[in-house]
């Protein structure tokens, strides 16, 4: 016996809580965002889609320990809104040729 006591370990310094919900976080955000920039063709699912995933990229950015896939999920969810405004305008301005387009 060496006489130590094992009270007489350091005690090792406390550190900033580790986040784990934020990498995950960041994960959905890069998922949302594929799956809308690939449903963005679609009139309203993509938009939704694709504003989920603008807001889950945004809270990735600032919050995550992996910022660059809030990143990722961020710019394909904001390029599928903008694919999806320019669809939804083409079939509204379609519907509305159509309709003027009926017999009287």
């Amino acid at each position: 016996m060496t006489g130590k006591s094992s009270s007489a370990r350091p005690t090792p310094a406390t550190t900033a809580p580790v986040r784990p919900r934020a990498d995950s976080l960041a994960l959905w955000a890069m998922i949302v965002g594929i799956v809308a920039f690939l449903g963005g063709w679609l009139p309203v699912l993509g938009f939704i889609l694709g504003a989920a995933g603008v807001i889950l990229g945004v809270l990735a950015k600032r919050r995550s320990n992996r910022p660059e896939l809030g990143l990722t999920g961020l710019i394909l969810s904001t390029m599928a809104v903008l694919t999806n405004i320019v669809i939804d305008v083409i079939v509204v301005v379609s519907i509305v040729t159509q309709f003027n387009n009926l017999p009287a």
